[in-house]
């Protein structure tokens, strides 16, 4: 038989199946090229318990945590310098009971304190013993100690308890003055009590210059957004290299971020006077002073709008001995422009008894200056 006559022709495929074989070869053709060419991943084999992800190795398998580097930050190293220093002030007090007549000793508050020498001196706020007659430092290491007052200021709201203990972690006061808004603020301290002691909240220098009235008296503050609460009173304001710049002392009540604390140069000086003589002496200058506006200054024809018109000087006063007179107008006060009593307080509070101030005063057409040597209050 012919050998055409027994030969086959296939019909032509549809079109239909020439899409289907199109997308099986385009299938296969991709799962080839990414066996080839996709990056190979490697696949976590199952820890001992089953779960794929291992847990945390033992710190002394192949390095200490003290040395991780991401925890030697500088906030990490101020805090670990000063809060062994950190102390728990509780102050307690008797209270009459008024139905059995009888009086029983009620703690009336907690606050917060830094040991400022080892020997036991720690400095706090006026305001968290104010009102107390016992008062319990609980150290660092949870121990408490009757501490005993050596002395208070309140006008610059502070005070300095004393621990019958030696071989205290003690911290080191800086150098207020050298701060710079923007830099580091620590708050050390108990926020709302012992429970949270030596909490720490970090913020910012918001400004260094700030005056506020506490006890009758205006002084220089520093202001920090770095959260200061109640309980935070007393406690160390820290920079960044672990030095007390400030002794928390003031919140304000109905805003966020505005804190303050007592630059560490006023505590300085306040601290070394409580405990030589157990007493802050006051400067004076020996002056009755009226601020001038621009009405009293038309009204009474005065040669200038600003300043502080003397309406008194004290007899054998230090102005009276350095030659200032009734009816002067202060305008300077070491250099700095004298517009209110405020101004001219800012710059006393700075003095103690015995330093001088330069005085600018106008009298008549005349511009004096003379440098007064101020005097003991309390004499």
């Amino acid at each position: 038989m012919d050998y055409f006559e027994y030969y086959y022709k296939p019909k032509r495929p549809s079109l239909s199946l020439i899409i289907v074989i199109a997308l099986i070869s385009s299938i296969i053709g991709g799962a080839i090229a990414l066996t080839f060419f996709a990056p190979q991943q490697q696949t976590l084999p199952p820890t001992s318990n089953g779960d794929l992800i291992p847990p945390a190795r033992d710190t002394d398998e192949d390095f200490q945590w003290e040395a991780l580097e991401y925890q030697k930050t500088p906030v990490v190293q101020a805090v670990q310098k000063v809060s062994p220093a950190v102390v728990g002030i509780s102050t307690f007090a008797n209270r009459r009971d008024m139905f059995r007549g009888t009086e029983q000793m009620v703690q009336r508050g907690v606050g917060s304190g830094v040991i400022i020498e080892s020997n036991g001196y720690i400095v706090t706020n006026y305001h968290v013993i104010e009102e107390g007659e016992i008062f319990v430092v609980t150290l660092d290491s949870g121990e408490e100690i009757e501490a005993e007052v050596i002395g208070s200021d309140p006008g610059t709201d502070l005070a300095v308890l004393k621990i019958d203990k030696t071989g205290l972690p003690s911290a080191e006061l800086g150098d207020s003055d050298k701060l710079v808004v923007g830099e580091t603020a620590i708050a050390i301290g108990n926020p709302t009590g012992l429970d949270l002691q030596q909490s720490v909240a970090v913020g910012v220098v918001s400004a260094t210059d700030r005056s506020l009235e506490i006890y009758e008296w205006i002084f220089s503050l520093i202001q920090t957004d770095a959260a200061i609460n109640p309980g935070n009173s007393g406690g160390p304001l820290v920079n960044a290299v672990g030095q007390v710049v400030g002794i928390n002392s003031v919140k304000i009540s109905n805003a966020e971020g505005l804190g303050f604390a007592i630059p560490s140069n006023i505590v300085r000086n306040v601290v070394n006077e409580i405990i030589r003589s157990g007493e802050v002496t006051r400067p004076m200058i020996g002056i009755v002073i009226n601020e001038i506006n621009q009405t009293l200054a038309r009204q009474y024809d005065l040669p200038v709008d600003h300043g502080l018109y003397i309406v008194e000087v004290a007899d054998n006063s230090p102005a009276h001995l350095g030659g200032i007179q009734s009816n002067d107008i202060i305008t300077h006060a070491d250099g700095k422009e004298i517009n209110s009593l405020r101004d001219f307080r800012m710059i006393m509070v700075r003095k103690q008894a015995g330093q001088s101030v330069e005085i600018t005063v106008v009298r008549g057409d005349e511009t004096l200056e003379f440098t007064i040597t101020l005097a003991d209050m309390n004499n």
